[in-house]
């Protein structure tokens, strides 16, 4: 019987051991996970202090650009109305405005006879009219000269096609501003036939419309 007795208290004991050995390693694994959760923790702590951090200094950076947004409005603002307070370029009788300069037209029938490049008395008056106004009004534009007909083909004139008529036309009105001592340096004489015209070639009223001479007072070309 106390060899009975012995035995239970022998087994009881390695129960009791093995109980407490079970134990200790459960809260070497409770401890383990909690320093994980703590270290995790304290990582995350420390991302959301960098996110905030950066979120205020990109907030920093929107009313920055805001404020310059703002500035840079108010001077368009008043580059705007310094704009719209000058005062739009007035043509001259007969001239029109085009980017840079303005333009006048003048009907063929003014200035040559049909299929004729030598200006009509007319043709010198109406001229000496547009030198005056552009030494008035352009004295510092260049001037081009366009030279247009219509598409009736050339027959007897003695021309090579409308493309040399024009061009003629225009090196005509071009030495007649020369000589009105319009500077050489800025006249050009161009052109440009039937193939520019105002109005369908349809009838003689519409055609009489394309023969004509364009003089275009505009900006200098950097030359």
């Amino acid at each position: 019987m106390f060899r009975n007795t012995t035995t239970r208290a022998a087994l009881a004991i390695c129960v009791s051991l093995f109980t407490l050995g079970g134990c200790t390693d459960q809260l070497k694994e409770k401890d383990a996970h909690i320093a994980l959760i703590e270290d995790t923790n304290m990582r995350l702590t420390g991302e959301l202090a960098t996110c905030r951090n950066e979120t205020a200094e990109l907030a920093r950076q929107r009313d920055d650009l805001d404020q310059r947004a703002l500035a840079f409005s108010g001077q368009v603002d008043e580059l705007t109305a310094q704009l719209n307070e000058i005062p739009e370029p007035v043509a001259p009788d007969g001239w029109q405005a085009v980017p840079g300069g303005a333009m006048i037209a003048i009907e063929g029938s003014v200035l040559f006879a049909p299929g004729k490049a030598a200006l009509l008395p007319a043709g010198r008056a109406a001229l000496d009219a547009i030198t005056n106004a552009i030494q008035a009004n352009y004295s510092n534009k260049d001037i081009f000269v366009f030279g247009h007909t219509d598409d009736t083909p050339i027959r007897k004139s003695g021309w090579k096609d409308n493309y040399e008529l024009s061009a003629q036309r225009a090196l005509t009105v071009v030495r007649h501003l020369r000589d009105r001592n319009l500077s050489p340096a800025r006249l050009v004489a161009c052109g440009a036939g039937e193939h520019r015209p105002v109005a369908p070639n349809a009838n003689d009223t519409t055609r009489s419309k394309n023969r004509r001479v364009e003089i275009f007072a505009v900006d200098p070309i950097n030359r």
